[in-house]
């Protein structure tokens, strides 16, 4: 089976138990200068501060196995942590032995099976534009690991696979499987060259888009500013008519994207792979459900807005669909929309995906003013259900009747 080219697991309540190199840590009676020097070996799994036994850390029971299979199937392993003292994770990294299958399986300290040693307190979105710069590998060969749902910036911005380690459980054998999972399913979004075959490239909607975005679009990265609000998380927001897509130029324009001076364009949204973008998981979700809460990432934290999304992929997985997936919703209608006071369909495309096979073309004035009038609705996207595969849950359907909307087929 296919596997990533690195992988990286976070420390702290991921590879470990506990918080290694808190304030309290080596600073009592006899501690030694250096601070990962008061680190000691209790057994195979736990590390105590030999200034204060309550002090301590103890890896997790699946860590050594997972280890071994990263390295087992050929990929780098890079420690990915936003812990403040290097220094203490290195020498903690050394006391936890694993087997190299390298070497017939011998024991080897972790540090030394560690090609990334990415231990530095910022944005995990910078560890991995440089390991992207040191491996020469694409966003998409990478799997991180982490018990922060904050850190799922990595996937929204880069397009890296993220898996969460929740409830302070560590980073367990399922886990680690359903992360690797995800990864591969990542994978079936991306276009390989093919000998021989061309793939379709088909329009099929619009975006207002700040040229900022449009830079981040086009340049491999996900169209995120944590000013703006995203409803239904950080993503390419796609309409089927073009007014829509006027619309939101002006809107985007309120929030000053970008910066000041910062222009709004209309933008067609392309597919690179049409048949492969019929393939891919989609789900239309009803736009008000309790149980699918929207994100106010304006007024949340950032652990608040990651958990959120990370909550999103676990609802819609019971309706059985999985990341990465393209998502489909009524938008209530705003003032100054056309259409007054009825609902239009929105497509919520993910940075993975995103990535994989959308492109976009940014249109002057002129040809706004030619597409309004010759192709402002190329694929409406209520009529698409059937022919895109789009998973429509009874919740859904349920709303649509509520608003009496029968036009969806």
């Amino acid at each position: 089976m296919s596997f990533p080219k690195v992988v990286g697991l976070d420390t702290d309540w991921t590879i470990w138990q506990g918080y290694l190199g808190h304030q309290g840590w080596g600073k009592g009676r006899g501690a030694h200068a250096l601070s990962q020097d008061n680190i000691v070996r209790v057994d195979r799994q736990l590390l105590r501060d030999s200034t204060n036994q309550n002090n301590w850390i103890r890896v997790y029971n699946d860590i050594y196995k997972i280890v071994y299979d990263i390295l087992k199937n050929g990929a780098k392993l890079a420690i990915v942590s936003r812990n403040t003292n290097k220094d203490m994770c290195d020498r903690a990294l050394y006391y936890f032995n694993a087997p190299n299958p390298g070497d017939n399986n011998k024991e080897y300290s972790i540090i030394h099976l560690v090609t990334y040693d990415e231990i530095i307190d910022q944005s995990k979105v910078e560890h991995w534009r440089r390991i992207h710069g040191w491996s020469k590998e694409d966003y998409s060969e990478f799997l991180m690991f982490d018990d922060e749902a904050a850190h799922n910036g990595v996937r929204i911005e880069l397009g890296v696979t993220f898996q969460q380690a929740r409830n302070k459980q560590g980073l367990l054998w399922q886990v680690y499987q359903d992360g690797l999972n995800a990864w591969r399913r990542g994978k079936g979004v991306m276009i390989y060259p093919t000998p021989g075959f061309t793939p379709r490239r088909v329009h099929i909607g619009y975006s207002g888009l700040p040229s900022y975005w449009i830079y981040l679009v086009t340049h491999g990265e996900g169209s995120v500013e944590y000013k703006v609000p995203y409803r239904w998380g950080y993503a390419l927001y796609v309409a089927d008519h073009i007014e829509i897509a006027k619309y939101f130029c002006g809107w985007n324009g309120t929030w000053n994207v970008g910066g000041a001076g910062d222009k709004n364009y209309v933008c067609e949204i392309w597919v690179k792979d049409y048949d492969l973008f019929c393939r891919i998981n989609k789900i239309f979700v009803p736009e008000n459900i309790g149980k699918l809460p929207q994100m106010n990432n304006t007024n949340w934290s950032f652990e608040a807005t990651g958990q959120n999304q990370e909550d999103r992929d676990r609802t819609i997985s019971q309706w059985g669909v999985y990341t990465p997936y393209v998502l489909f919703s009524q938008h209530h209608w705003m003032n100054g929309m056309p259409n007054p006071n009825r609902r239009w369909t929105e497509m919520v495309v993910y940075t993975q995906i995103q990535r994989g096979i959308f492109d976009l073309v940014v249109l002057s004035d002129d040809q706004v003013k030619q597409a309004s009038v010759n192709k402002p609705n190329p694929f409406p996207f209520r009529h698409q259900l059937k022919s895109w595969n789009i998973t429509v849950p009874n919740e859904t359907w349920n709303e649509f009747r509520s608003r009496g909307e029968t036009d969806f087929f």
